[in-house]
């Protein structure tokens, strides 16, 4: 992580975790963050993503992260700027992680996560409004389409 390490209040804790619970491909840890009532919403629109609940989000991240190589260490994340408010964590990150069929994930994001006390005091993140890239978003989707497809091919 980058030179945005200087805040390190609890909401700047639990959004630090997430990103690191991402590169790590713990889906277990990033669970534990989010609200049981979470939703993660993705930006631009034009892109036709679906609001996703908890389930469904974690769904998705764990079919990414299983694309990725076994080197932990060849996903990480950059975070260059943080905005903190009561209630909301915005952060503006990079990351970048290699994939098992020879594709590189190079991802920009621009996140805003609201952030609330759960029934048992902890901060949880409840939505995660995420402004992609969208061009790289859409480019390594059809890659990763077309690499999936290549896989089944050959099983077949």
């Amino acid at each position: 992580m980058s030179s945005a390490e200087a805040t390190d209040s609890p909401q700047v804790k639990v959004v630090r975790s997430f990103l690191e619970g991402i590169d790590k491909r713990d889906v277990d840890r990033v669970a534990k963050l989010l609200h049981k009532d979470y939703h993660q919403i993705a930006y631009p629109r034009s892109m036709g993503r679906a609001v996703e609940n908890k389930d469904e989000w974690l769904q998705q991240i764990k079919g990414v992260m299983d694309l990725w190589t076994e080197d932990c260490e060849a996903s990480y994340s950059t975070i260059h700027s943080i905005i903190e408010v009561p209630g909301k964590v915005v952060v503006h990150f990079t990351g970048k992680a290699e994939t098992s069929v020879g594709m590189e994930i190079d991802r920009e994001m621009l996140a805003i996560a609201h952030i609330v006390t759960d029934e048992d005091g902890s901060l949880k993140i409840k939505d995660l409004e995420n402004f992609i890239d969208s061009k790289a978003y859409l480019d390594f989707s059809k890659a990763a389409a077309a690499a999936k497809a290549n896989l089944q091919s050959c099983a077949a």
